[in-house]
């Protein structure tokens, strides 16, 4: 009885197999003549919803030109942190690309005390999206507008705008906001 059972169960399987093509003339000619068939309606279609994701895509860099402040040339205001911390990455490793230009940025203000000139060095700290990185710029507050007594406490949240530049200090070069003003 055991064989018997095997032997069906093989027979159906093999049935079941040979069952499922058909290699016919007439249907591989249809399938042929199907897959090459275009209708020329929904390549119009296909292009036409191309051409409205090209538009709003444009549509969203304008708007996302417009959204920053239109007075400064880098505006880190309106970047997410991933992108303001790789912008101000880029500011440091390539500085002659923004000299001269103006930037506006938020962070948190903190200061250094050169130990041997006593002189103070103030800068605007931007942390990456996750929290362990930061980078910072130096800024210098407008003198004609501010006093020392001006300018913002270590650990402030801040939002400054200033002209980027760079400037030669005992042999290094560093980075600074000339003519800073607080926001």
């Amino acid at each position: 009885m055991r064989k018997i059972n095997v032997i069906i169960l093989s027979a159906l399987l093999a049935y079941s197999l040979v069952a499922c093509g058909n290699s016919s003339e007439e249907n591989v000619s249809k399938e042929d003549s199907q897959t090459n068939t275009y209708d020329s309606a929904d390549i119009s279609d296909d292009i036409t919803a191309v051409d409205d994701i090209q538009l709003q895509e444009e549509e969203m860099e304008e708007v996302q030109t417009v959204a920053g402040d239109p007075s400064v040339d880098v505006d880190l205001t309106v970047l997410s942190s991933t992108l303001i911390y790789s912008e101000v990455f880029n500011m440091v490793t390539t500085p002659a690309d923004y000299e001269g230009k103006t930037v506006k940025m938020e962070g948190t203000c903190n200061m250094y005390q050169d130990p041997d000139t006593g002189k103070k060095y103030y800068a605007c700290i931007v942390q990456d999206a996750t929290q362990c990185c930061s980078q910072g710029l130096e800024f210098v507050l407008d003198e004609n507008t501010y006093t020392e007594d001006d300018y913002p406490k270590v650990g402030d949240e801040i939002t400054i705008k200033g002209t980027f530049t760079t400037y030669q200090e005992n042999g290094n070069t560093y980075l600074t906001m000339l003519d800073s003003t607080l926001i």
